[in-house]
């Protein structure tokens, strides 16, 4: 396409400000978000060399219930009753005896959810429903990638906790739903209304550190939560100067621990407030990553390019703030994906740089940078995704709808908004092609007689090329 629009005297600027195709394949999978498969290498970024252990007494721990989950054996038993009273119970009891305090997160599955793609990347799972003398599943991994499974399976685990009894001197909380169920010397908690126990698990450590407690050790395997737990320590700190936290992250033999205290001190609080706005912006389980751009590289063009953390900072202090590409801060994550895509450049425009790649070194149109369209689309879902953990702090907090971020509603499921103009072939009359089929050339009724074109090899006519 880029040459016949060459051959008829096309401006490039115009063709290289359009996507050839309806979704951009820089940031696109098909019709789905490009999702990242190396999410986990953020934390190689973080200079976390000598994180140590925890201290042997901690005060409280939290778990994100379907890690823990998904790290219990599940073949040693018949029925999901057994798992619980057998498997599950014994757990959180031997875990309990260490703590003063123990809370198990579990996550909320809405019907419509821009978690979607996400959870379609991982599978489907047979349905099966739980019941205490329902024969556990052959296939427990299959199982868990059902999302009404786990949601069955997360409130039957929850009622077992909840019918028994809490050890003197110790405080448990269970999330159900919306609401939390407490056992033993436990204050209250108000309803919460995240979707997401890696936001919801703030919610609880928040609360954890006003009843006293500073020693917090959260168990997960989600990257997200050491990102969003880096991004909520400076304002924590300041209202608990003694709080110290720890994440046991992790799998066999990629199982470790995380101090969020050491890995603040070591970037800075600038770098640390902003972290989960780059995390967002590289890709995560709602935003796309760029193609063949994994986070280690991002993370080097972070440090040559200083000024984005700027921009990250507007955002994370203006959560849900609306941008256009006239913005500022915009520009600055412009600039970015330009260097994201040649550390080299000097140019501050993606559209600039589409052209360039292509042009001048060669590259292919799927690992050039999104036109500056598509790039906005962006950006206001990595900003959806921002606002939503930079006020996690909050139990209820107002979140606005997707649409209008980069989202929007098809066929009862969220879809991601890929651009606002159409691509190239169709606004580009250089791209008109015909298909005449007459063997002596093209007639007056051509597509590109009609509009003053000579004919290319797009076309599937028989005119002389």
């Amino acid at each position: 396409m880029y040459i016949a629009n060459q051959l008829r005297d096309g401006d490039p600027a115009v063709f290289f400000s359009h996507e050839n195709q309806a979704y951009p394949p820089s940031i696109s999978n098909s019709r789905k978000l490009r999702l990242t498969s190396s999410k986990s290498k953020l934390l190689t970024c973080l200079n976390t060399n000598g994180q140590g252990e925890p201290p042997a007494q901690v005060d409280c721990k939290i778990f994100d219930g379907a890690a823990l989950v998904h790290g219990l054996p599940a073949t040693s038993v018949s029925t999901f009753e057994d798992y619980a009273r057998t498997v599950f119970k014994p757990v959180l009891n031997r875990e309990l005896q260490g703590v003063r305090r123990l809370d198990l997160v579990w996550d909320r599955y809405l019907a419509c959810s821009i978690k979607e793609s996400t959870r379609q990347k991982r599978g489907s799972g047979v349905r099966t429903k739980v019941a205490s003398k329902t024969k556990m599943p052959v296939k427990w991994k299959d199982f868990l990638q059902d999302s009404t499974n786990k949601e069955e399976l997360f409130a039957f685990l929850t009622q077992t906790v909840a019918a028994g009894e809490c050890p003197k001197g110790k405080e448990l909380y269970v999330t159900s739903g919306t609401s939390v169920i407490t056992r033993g010397d436990c204050e209250p908690m108000e309803d919460c209304t995240h979707e997401e126990a890696d936001t919801r698990i703030i919610v609880h450590l928040q609360h954890a550190a006003e009843r006293g407690s500073k020693k917090i050790v959260i168990r997960t395997v989600d990257t997200d939560i050491i990102a969003i737990l880096v991004g909520q320590l400076p304002s924590l700190i300041v209202e608990y100067p003694d709080i110290d936290i720890w994440v046991a992250f992790g799998m066999g033999k990629n199982f470790c621990h995380y101090n969020i205290n050491n890995i603040c001190r070591n970037l800075g609080e600038d770098k640390s407030l902003a972290l989960p706005l780059f995390h967002a912006y590289t890709g995560c389980d709602t935003t796309s990553c760029f193609l063949a751009k994994g986070k280690k590289s991002a993370w080097r063009v972070w440090k040559s390019y200083p000024e984005v953390t700027q921009a990250f900072l507007h955002f994370v202090d203006r959560p849900f703030r609306a941008v256009d590409v006239s913005c500022e801060h915009f520009r600055h994550l412009e600039r970015f994906t330009v260097l994201l895509y040649d550390i080299t450049s000097n140019l501050l425009s993606v559209n600039e740089a589409r052209r360039e790649l292509f042009c001048k070194k060669k590259r292919s149109l799927e690992n050039i940078p999104p036109t500056q369209d598509a790039l906005l689309q962006h950006i206001k879902r990595v900003l959806y995704q921002g606002g939503i953990w930079t006020t996690c702090r909050q139990a209820q907090p107002s979140v606005p709808p997707p649409e209008g971020w980069g989202w929007t509603m098809e066929d009862n499921h969220w879809a991601p908004v890929w651009m606002t103009i159409p691509e190239a072939a169709k606004v580009c009359k250089e791209l008109i092609r015909c298909g005449c089929k007459s063997e002596s050339g093209c007639v007056s009724r051509c597509r590109c007689t009609k509009a003053g074109l000579p004919c290319t090899e797009l076309c599937s006519c028989n005119c002389q090329k």
